[in-house]
């Protein structure tokens, strides 16, 4: 494997794939990494082979000339390849079972989203996934969930997946919408704004649509827990709007809470972050041109706040002009008049956030677990387990995870961090902004150590 490059880009989902296209196509030595089998992300999973790509919508299908120029910029791929760990001027990488340190002039973080973890009671069982793992299930391998199926969340996911269900002919018992009934009055005030995306914003109301007319609905739903009743058998319990306790039979449950970056490498890169106050996440802080304040590297995408798959595109574009600028392939004047129409398709998609974020806000109860939830999956630990430490006298993440181990499993946190913090703050009455995430150390994935110590070693400099 080549040691030098001019770009290093972790991630080959819509923002990686778009700034990979610029950069290499105006003669930069482009290197794009991703942990997975092939590029596309997970908003663009198996595009290019999936046996479904025609009868997943427009949306998806939009994705396909992203990859086909991918494919022809003359960028190199690694698939497979796990980065765990960051700095301003190089990347450590693991493919094949052999480490590698690789330098690189500029380096561009686009690990995207992922789904927001809310634990809950049951959530553990087989037969509960995520709404998203669900979507990647049907694009990767034509799979659909065995019915009945309850979907129970708050988030355009769940919307998606209701009107999947129904097209795939999957029976569905119920779906059970947690957020807060008022979140649609405020999300009016921005109405005005949402209509920058009138396309956008339609194919939205139309999924609402087709989701309240074609399945069974229930608002304002909060305390729900999962049982096992048999084989291949789930019941949902749950509280609806007028305090009545309800049940429902399933074969799976499908949850969803949202989307939130994944910050993982961000904090391990050092990137400073902000708090999206709306979504309650974490997010790494950039400029338009995907700067952080590390300098020498870049974020782009749903890692410096979850936008969609446009918003992703347009980021990748703007960051990658910017870097052919800052690297001599182009002058200032050309670097301002080709970013135009992505700079403008990213005012667009800003302009439209709040409503968004408004509207599918979390509700507060959703996000607290119940105690007898298991909330760090690797290390089998309850919420209640959890808060006899923080009751205790805990007040950071990091503290909690020295004292009882959340954070400590295979995942490094990434299942458990969200909610951690949420209990932590709910329980001592603390702004949940002051309380950084766990700290993210080196390496992120589990390393034999005979790897590590044959890494090869980097040249002296670029």
């Amino acid at each position: 494997m080549r040691s030098v490059w001019d770009v290093i880009i972790v991630g080959a989902g819509p923002a990686g794939m778009a700034a990979a296209i610029e950069t290499a196509s105006r003669g930069l030595l482009t290197l794009v990494l991703d942990r997975q089998s092939e590029a596309g992300g997970q908003i663009y999973k198996s595009i290019g082979s999936s046996a479904l790509s025609g009868k997943l919508g427009a949306d998806y299908s939009a994705g396909l000339p992203l990859l086909q120029g991918f494919q022809n910029c003359g960028a190199v791929f690694t698939p497979c390849a796990n980065v765990w760990d960051v700095a301003a001027d190089r990347v450590y990488v693991s493919v094949d079972g052999r480490s590698h340190c690789l330098l690189a002039r500029q380096v561009v973080l686009a690990a995207g989203a992922m789904e927001r973890p809310v634990p809950l009671p049951g959530w553990t069982l087989p037969g509960v996934i995520g709404s998203g793992a669900s979507d990647i299930l049907l694009k990767s391998a034509s799979l659909v969930p065995q019915g009945p199926v309850v979907l129970c969340g708050n988030g355009p996911l769940v919307l998606q997946a209701a009107v999947h269900m129904h097209h795939f002919k999957v029976s569905v018992a119920g779906v059970l919408f947690t957020g807060r009934l008022g979140n649609m009055a405020r999300a009016m005030r921005h109405a005005a704004w949402a209509l920058a995306r009138p396309g956008y914003f339609l194919h939205g109301m139309s999924m609402a649509a087709q989701t309240f007319f074609k399945q069974k609905c229930l608002l304002g739903v909060r305390d729900i827990s999962i049982i096992e009743t048999g084989p291949e058998e789930l019941a949902v319990n749950f509280t609806s709007l007028g305090g009545k306790k309800k049940r429902l039979a399933a074969a799976t449950v499908l949850l969803h809470e949202g989307v939130i970056s994944e910050s993982r490498i961000t904090r391990l890169a050092r990137c400073r972050h902000t708090w999206d106050q709306r979504q309650r996440y974490w997010h790494a802080e950039t400029d338009v041109w995907g700067k952080t304040n590390v300098c020498g590297i870049r974020v782009t995408g749903d890692s410096a706040g979850v936008r969609g798959a446009d918003a992703a595109i347009a980021s990748g574009e703007a960051v990658a002009l910017d870097i052919c600028r800052e690297l001599g392939a182009l002058t200032l004047e050309t670097r301002d008049r080709l970013a135009k129409a992505a700079l403008f398709r990213l005012y667009r998609c800003d302009a439209m956030q709040p409503f968004m974020e408004t509207f599918f806000a979390p509700s507060p109860s959703a996000l607290l677990p119940a105690d007898d939830a298991v909330v760090c999956r690797c290390e089998e630990l309850t919420a209640g387990e959890l808060r006899r430490t923080i009751e205790a006298g805990c007040y950071s993440p990091d503290g909690l995870k020295s004292q009882a181990r959340p954070g400590m499993g295979t995942c490094q946190g990434r299942m458990c961090s969200a909610a951690v913090a949420e209990m932590i703050a709910h329980a001592h009455g603390l702004p949940i902004e002051t309380l950084p995430p766990y700290h993210a150390q080196p390496p992120l994935f589990p390393l034999p150590l005979e790897e590590l110590a044959s890494m090869s070693i980097p040249p002296e400099g670029l």
